[in-house]
């Protein structure tokens, strides 16, 4: 008689996850989930299986079963369970939620889950990778930097293949903005959270409030800020904000100039807008900054060189404007502001011309990538003032979004 019991409970453990999932299961008395509960098994999601079982059965027979849930909630594994799995299905289930002890317990897992990644993952910016979203001829396509290995790696596609989109950082959720499909301008967001065990992108976010292509974006004091671009109507000197944690698009004060393919960056408590491509096709070297507090726009002195598809980056609270074109030629040609100063100082030039290219900051270095025929990867040194030829890019990318994380 035992060796019968010990093959049925290994035929059981064997086939576990088809046991939880059946109708039977739901008919079981409590000590029998329990036991069931605790069986091992090496099938995959077989700790999901054990959760889902276990909440079907409380809610089969709510009334009489939902006192019992508690006891079968502490025989659940829960760290083995994701991250993502616990805050988007465990937090959100009822008999959780009214239950202060299943709570306890789920709260003691997130905390230390949480601790455990923010003692392994640095903040954002402090890391030595780079995340690089989309370009011309692939639009879909996310790849991974290592700036101290050298090494290229792939990332989740986005949903939707977007052409000059704009991209930013917040707290490791990576928003994509814009760009457009087909010919069709977007307004839509999706969002990469890195902070995920396993990252996906979604498309649940609110739009922004007009549709723009050849944006440029940027954060300031925990909001996202967008500027210009081209749509229907032509150029852009509309601009907006977006509150992450309000989820929340709002307008602002427009720009003084229309203005795409130009870069934005913020600064001291201030957005600058550098560069552009007007309704008349004109590069001009105009640059503006916004200031919250009163919620207007003001020029400051214009860039040496005129500049569109340029990029720019904050570096030492100077703004660098990078590369271009100036209405004759793509540029290798780097000019930097000076916010004290308030005048533009000539750079040592890249080693490509790179129109359409995007830079970041990692580890007090500027990196670029991308652009029109620009095959490499290159880093610029202040200590040095030198730029210098990391390796070859992972394939042509034009006008990709490139963010440090």
């Amino acid at each position: 008689m035992g060796d019968l019991v010990q093959a049925a409970e290994t035929f059981i453990s064997k086939n576990l996850g088809a046991v939880l999932k059946s109708a039977d299961f739901l008919q079981f008395g409590v000590d029998d989930v329990k036991a069931m509960l605790k069986l091992e098994s090496v099938e995959d999601s077989i700790d999901e299986d054990k959760y889902r079982s276990a909440v079907a059965w409380a809610l089969y027979d709510f009334d009489e079963r939902r006192k019992k849930f508690s006891d079968l909630f502490h025989l659940l594994q829960l760290e083995n369970l994701s991250k993502d799995f616990l805050i988007k299905v465990v937090q959100k289930e009822k008999l959780v939620c009214n239950s202060m002890d299943c709570m306890q317990l789920l709260v003691t897992s997130l905390v230390s889950r949480i601790s455990e990644a923010t003692a392994c993952k640095a903040k954002p910016g402090q890391s030595d990778e780079i995340l690089m979203i989309g370009g011309e001829s692939c639009q879909r396509s996310v790849a991974k930097f290592n700036t101290k290995t050298i090494q290229w790696s792939n990332m989740p596609d986005t949903n939707i293949a977007r052409r000059w989109p704009s991209a930013v950082n917040y707290n490791q959720q990576i928003l994509l903005m814009g760009g457009s499909k087909d010919s069709t301008y977007l307004n839509s967001v999706e969002m990469l959270d890195l902070n995920d065990e396993n990252p996906k992108w979604d498309s649940n976010l609110p739009s922004m409030g007009e549709k723009r292509y050849g944006l440029a974006s940027t954060l300031l004091d925990g909001l996202v800020y967008c500027a210009g671009g081209y749509n229907d109507t032509g150029r852009l000197s509309s601009c907006e904000s977006y509150n992450p944690e309000e989820r929340k698009w709002s307008s602002i004060r427009n720009m003084n100039t229309k203005r795409g393919s130009h870069a934005l960056v913020s600064a001291r408590g201030l957005l600058y807008a550098l560069g552009r491509l007007d309704d008349g096709y004109n590069r001009t070297n105009t640059t503006e900054f916004y200031d919250p507090r009163n919620g207007k726009w003001e020029y400051i002195p214009p860039m040496k060189t005129c500049r569109y598809g340029l990029t720019a980056i904050v570096l030492n609270n100077e703004i660098y404007a990078i590369g271009g074109h100036d209405g004759s030629n793509p540029l290798c040609s780097v000019e930097k502001y000076n916010l004290d100063t308030k005048t533009w100082i000539d750079v040592p030039s890249m080693n490509e011309e790179r129109c359409g290219g995007s830079a970041c900051v990692v580890d007090g270095l500027i990196w670029v990538f991308g652009g029109f025929d620009a095959k490499t990867v290159e880093f610029y040194d202040p200590a040095t003032n030198k730029w210098q030829v990391s390796t070859n890019m992972d394939r042509e990318r034009v006008c990709p979004c490139v963010l440090s994380i």
